[in-house]
């Protein structure tokens, strides 16, 4: 007969002994890389007179490769996006709505920020924001609107187009005035 304790003997190389389970499993590396950019596809799907009128002046705060003022012009929006430290700069622009995909890493920092400056914002993000403690804190009983797109939103690296984001991502708007908590594209 089996003792518990030989039962729960490890070996070094298994979980205990007798399952065939390795304890030694490759590592994956996240490394913080937030220089991912929206294609205008992305942005197309929220810049349009249902959710954004074009006389409201649009501000980008996250610069990355610099590239949204340019598609926003060519929607049809004023958009400010500075090559500047948005924690320390913001409050140095006029404009009517924040509009970014915010560096994913800082999310937390960023929508703190968010809330001390109390104007309108549509910010793409993970879905799980929604239910971090951090976000319900600062937002739980506000006008927050999740606008869910049709399909994964795939961002760009290095000017190139990807097709693997492994997760999902939706706007979050803040006092936006939709009139819904969740609209589906």
């Amino acid at each position: 007969m089996m003792s518990v304790k030989h039962l729960l003997e490890k070996d070094e190389t298994k979980g205990v002994k007798g399952d065939n389970i390795p304890l030694k499993q490759p590592v994956i590396s996240f490394k913080k890389d937030d220089d991912y950019e929206t294609p205008k596809y992305i942005w197309e799907m929220i810049c349009n007179e249902k959710f954004i009128s074009k006389n409201k002046k649009l501000y980008d705060p996250f610069y990355c490769r610099g590239n949204t003022a340019s598609v926003m012009k060519e929607l049809g929006y004023e958009c400010i996006h500075p090559d500047e430290d948005f924690f320390t700069n913001h409050h140095r622009y006029e404009y009517d709505i924040l509009l970014s995909n915010i560096p994913f890493s800082i999310k937390k920092k960023v929508y703190e920020e968010l809330k001390k400056i109390d104007k309108p914002f549509i910010v793409i993000s993970p879905i799980s924001t929604i239910t971090k403690k951090y976000f319900m804190d600062n937002f739980k009983n506000d006008d927050i609107t999740i606008i869910i797109p049709p399909k994964r939103m795939q961002f760009m690296k290095n000017g190139k187009q990807l097709k693997e984001c492994w997760f999902d991502t939706v706007f979050i708007c803040y006092k936006m005035d939709l009139n819904e908590r969740i609209i589906y594209i």
